[in-house]
């Protein structure tokens, strides 16, 4: 009778687990983050379907999707773009990020003064963040482009 007891209780126990893991996985939001609008091996174009994460984030879902591929050096907050789809970087090139995001949350994430890209008639400037500092935001245009100093 006793161990009948302790059986039910157990299964009462795990019955409420999964009740509740179940209920838990309601609330998570695995929807895409960004869309990729061109690419090829000297730019890329993103548009943030959501605000959520950043740029770098976005890049990484859209990666492991196939749509495109990097590399770079450094971590999730630091990272810093070397390749784009297999082009590597050569002498004095570099990976140049525009966006069309300006201020949001009173930052500044954007300047004109260090250059633009025009994307089918929307200006992006020269981001004042690289792709892990870049939040996206919903709407916003995001270009990693080659250019050299």
């Amino acid at each position: 009778m006793k161990s009948t007891k302790n059986f039910t209780a157990a299964l009462c126990a795990a019955v409420c687990m999964l009740g509740c893991a179940a209920f838990s996985a309601c609330g998570e939001d695995d929807s895409v983050s960004a869309t990729l609008l061109e690419s090829d091996t000297t730019h890329v174009v993103i548009q943030a379907a959501q605000t959520k994460g950043s740029l770098y984030d976005g890049m990484k879902e859209l990666s492991s999707a196939g749509w495109f591929s990097f590399d770079g050096t450094g971590g999730k907050d630091d990272f810093f773009i070397t390749v784009l789809n297999g082009r590597e970087l050569q002498g004095r090139e570099y990976w140049a990020i525009y966006t069309s995001l300006g201020e949001y949350g009173g930052v500044s994430y954007s300047s004109a003064e260090y250059g633009t890209f025009d994307y089918k008639g929307t200006v992006c400037a020269m981001a004042s963040y690289g792709c892990s500092g870049l939040p996206l935001v919903e709407g916003c245009y995001y270009v990693i482009a080659l250019s050299e100093y």
